[in-house]
């Protein structure tokens, strides 16, 4: 799974995208999971202290915010592309 980091998140995880295996009927909280174990620091920054999606962080599958979707629950294929990026404010 190719996944893509954006912003204050690169720094973090040191490149721009990288490859992930997860197994077949993997959910974007396993995705989550192994992201945090790889990279502890990007963890407090995907998850919240309950537990949730972090405010901090949007994950988009295909192009689809996972919010929008089924949340962490949300199904993964291996060919897809994950891109994750903090929320975009401006004016």
């Amino acid at each position: 799974m190719r996944v893509s980091f954006y912003a204050t998140l690169e720094p973090i995880v040191g490149q721009r995208k990288v490859e992930l295996p997860l197994a077949a009927g993997a959910r974007v909280a396993d995705l989550v999971d192994a992201l945090a174990a790889r990279w502890p620091d990007l963890g407090e920054h995907l998850m919240d202290r309950d537990g949730h999606l972090s405010r901090r962080v949007n994950i988009f599958v295909g192009g689809r915010n996972v919010r929008w979707l089924q949340g962490l629950e949300t199904p993964l294929e291996s060919d897809q592309s994950i891109d994750i990026f903090p929320p975009v404010a401006g004016g």
